[in-house]
């Protein structure tokens, strides 16, 4: 009876293990094949990108591109809004599976995360209020008070130690006064719009955003205007957890996904629709 109850303690152990294995070397992909949800971080205050429209629905840019993406992998999307310090330190847990935030691929992010090919393009872009009447250059920007969404390529690009792959980064010659971060480019612009050089005499962001606050008017009026040409433009990529096992073939999937919405324009569609231009570049 011993013996027995021994055998089948050990066919009982091994069965665990074996099974334990196979769902270790599950890969990324497959678990989201199986849970038929992909779990999609992005930013609920990063209009046209992704903001709560009138219905407390998320809507934008980067929510309408996750959800294509996930009908095109035949799963349900499920939308998460983690700051943005939480997604880009990597780490994530399996809390979410992907990041969907106009993210772009620098080296220092490369350490934590795994990036697919580009699915747009992103103009950096200066504003002032429009009350200002000195700061006609980006040039003369030396010295001001700047506001900047903190952990961000804009944040970097004004400390000069920016790196992207594949893009020239040409630095002003000049000194910002102060840098002040915020949590997200809608602070910021807000701080912006109370006044001329009441709180901040400029703020870096993406051209689009800027436009799309000037158009909407921020919700209650956004007394800005752009200054300059972009100093550079960026790729922006999904993001993935590198610490994630078996996250590779995810990272094909998805690239096979952008390769075919860029193939057949609703990339563009998509573009024109929430940014009323083509950001989308060839693959």
């Amino acid at each position: 009876m011993k013996k027995m109850f021994l055998i089948f303690s050990l066919i009982l152990s091994a069965s665990l293990i074996l099974a334990g294995s196979s769902m270790a070397g599950k890969s990324a992909l497959e678990e989201i094949m199986a849970a038929k949800t992909i779990v999609v971080s992005t930013d609920a205050n990063y209009a046209p990108q992704s903001f709560l429209n009138d219905k407390g629905e998320l809507e934008g840019f980067d929510v309408s591109v996750a959800k294509e993406v996930a009908k095109r992998m035949g799963v349900k999307v499920k939308f998460i809004t983690p700051d943005w310090d939480l997604i880009t330190a990597g780490k994530w847990g399996k809390r979410w599976d992907i990041s969907i935030g106009s993210m772009t691929p620098t080296k220092e992010r490369k350490n934590a995360l795994l990036f697919t090919l580009p699915y747009y393009s992103s103009p950096a872009q200066f504003a002032v209020h429009k009350d200002n009447k000195t700061i006609k250059t980006i040039a003369d920007l030396a010295g001001k008070t700047i506001g900047i969404a903190g952990e961000t390529t804009n944040e970097r690009y004004l400390q000069k130690d920016l790196s992207i792959e594949d893009v020239k980064i040409v630095y002003q010659d000049w000194e910002a006064g102060e840098l002040k971060t915020y949590p997200t480019d809608a602070n910021h612009i807000e701080d912006l719009s109370l006044g001329d050089g009441l709180r901040l005499d400029a703020i870096f962001t993406s051209r689009q955003t800027v436009a799309e606050a000037i158009r909407s008017g921020c919700g209650k009026g956004c007394p800005i205007k752009m200054i300059g040409e972009p100093p550079y433009y960026e790729p922006l990529s999904f993001a993935l957890d590198k610490s994630r096992p078996n996250s590779q073939t995810l990272v094909d999937k998805l690239n096979e996904v952008i390769k075919s919405m860029n193939e057949d324009g609703t990339l563009v569609k998509l573009s024109e629709k929430f940014y009323h231009t083509n950001l989308i570049p060839k693959l």
